[in-house]
């Protein structure tokens, strides 16, 4: 867990700086774990839930070419995107 965290705040530790932190860590998620676990009753919701669904039905289709109309550009009958990542 230790490196974990190093690697996601881009910090450095030495193995004496990771056991030091894991020892302080431990009794802190030990505690976590059991308060999650065994103090927290279940929860309802006093209110009815109920979902609302629709039929799935195809209505106003529009052809590709009218799909595409309105796009800044298109090419081969797709949208043409800027690339967001690079080299991949």
């Amino acid at each position: 867990m230790v490196d974990n965290i190093a690697a996601t705040a881009h910090i450095a530790l030495t193995e004496e700086e990771r056991a030091q932190l894991a020892a302080e860590f431990d009794p802190i998620i030990e505690s976590l774990v059991v308060t999650a676990d065994d103090q927290l009753a279940e929860t309802v919701n006093p209110l009815p839930v109920n979902n609302v669904l629709r039929a799935d039905v195809v209505a106003n289709e529009l052809t590709n070419e009218q799909a595409l109309s309105g796009a800044p550009e298109a090419q081969d009958g797709q949208f043409m995107v800027p690339a967001i990542l690079d080299g991949e």
